[in-house]
């Protein structure tokens, strides 16, 4: 698993367009009031790059049941590295930290859902995701 832990707008991080076809590029925020969200980077029909996930509310510390594509004005990108620095720039105004993980395997799978207690819809879309992708299909 490679981890994104700094300023990619100054550091070029080590992920290929090509990386959402054989990997999971999963983002984890936290709100300055606490609350977790969890995302992975999708392709939409329309080629464009965009986040997709949840948020567990640091009050009820619960997943939401719906997971979604978000439609915040940054949430859209030509390319993984626009979307990612149009994610830094918006959580560095909001002053909520942010952490990329490029998951490789599908041990680095189980350690992000492990790590973050990821359970219910989010859980389930995440495997489903990683079963997907063309490393995982057999011929």
């Amino acid at each position: 698993m490679k981890i994104i832990d700094y300023d990619v707008s100054k550091r070029i991080p080590p992920i290929t367009e090509n990386d959402v076809k054989t990997k999971i590029i999963i983002s984890h925020s936290i709100s300055d009031g606490g609350n977790n969200f969890i995302d992975y980077v999708i392709r939409n029909n329309d080629g464009i790059f965009m986040f997709r996930g949840n948020l567990k509310n640091c009050m009820t510390d619960n997943w939401l049941v719906d997971v979604s594509t978000w439609e915040d004005r940054y949430n859209n990108g030509k390319t993984i590295m626009d979307l990612l620095l149009k994610k830094q720039t918006e959580m560095e105004k909001r002053r909520w930290t942010t952490i990329h993980y490029i998951v490789e395997s599908y041990n680095d799978l189980l350690k992000i859902i492990n790590t973050f207690d990821i359970t219910g819809n989010l859980k389930t879309e995440l495997m489903a995701c990683w079963e997907k992708l063309p490393v995982n299909q057999k011929a």
